[in-house]
């Protein structure tokens, strides 16, 4: 069976990373488990698991997803767990984390140089995603998923009453997307809720794969991975 794990920051890109990897393996094709991981430092390391894998039926692919519980500790997880995921049969790690709160868009550069230190080059491959500004900014993006918010919001809504749009405009360079995607759903009298299925249901995945990829060059990647991965 080919093996993948995924470290992300929390559970909103828990839910998008396996509702993505479904849409694209079909959801009888692969097993997904998440786990979560918190402390280690200044408390003592506990691990759950928050959703069991469905019994193995001939499935020939296994995800492990990783809540890490936060930006900062996606590649400290990823430094603890690489050598025991390769001994273990695993091809590939991916990270996924934002850019903000703890950098500007202008420090992209340095964020990207200093994620693969300490990264041992021995062991399977690691590639770093990055979400910029936050993962939110992929989902302003898909703008059909708005009516199935909400009836009422639209793209035309959002550019008269809030001054962009999001189908045009790159949100790449939004600098607070999970506030932007709060302040579109609040056209409808809706609210946008972080770790909660809502969002990742109403998004279209062939739109994500065939027209997003072109405006998020981090998405693109990590489509390509999940591809590679799948083949």
């Amino acid at each position: 069976m080919n093996k993948l794990a995924v470290f992300v920051e929390g559970f909103t890109e828990i839910l998008f990373v396996e509702k993505l990897i479904e849409e694209l393996a079909g959801q009888n094709k692969v097993l997904i488990e998440q786990i979560r991981i918190r402390g280690g430092s200044n408390a003592p390391r506990t691990t759950r698991t928050i959703r069991a894998a469905k019994p193995n039926t001939g499935q020939r692919y296994y995800v492990l997803l990783f809540d890490c519980g936060g930006d900062e500790t996606v590649k400290t997880r990823i430094l603890e767990e690489h050598e025991n995921l390769t001994q273990s049969g695993y091809s590939r790690i991916i990270g996924i984390r934002d850019v903000r709160p703890n950098f500007t868009y202008a420090d992209i550069p340095k964020l990207e140089r200093g994620l693969p230190t300490y990264i041992r080059t021995s062991l399977i491959p690691v590639t770093f995603i990055l979400s910029v500004m936050e993962i939110e900014a992929w989902f302003l993006a898909e703008a059909t998923h708005y009516p199935k918010i909400d009836p009422t919001i639209s793209t035309a809504a959002i550019k008269t009453q809030l001054g962009f749009d999001p189908e045009t405009d790159d949100m790449e360079r939004r600098t607070h997307p999970t506030d932007d995607l709060n302040r579109c759903y609040a056209l409808g009298g809706k609210s946008y809720q972080k770790g909660t299925r809502t969002t990742v249901d109403a998004l279209d995945y062939a739109l994500v794969y065939m027209h997003l990829t072109d405006k998020f060059s981090y998405l693109k990647q990590l489509i390509s991975l999940i591809d590679t991965f799948l083949a």
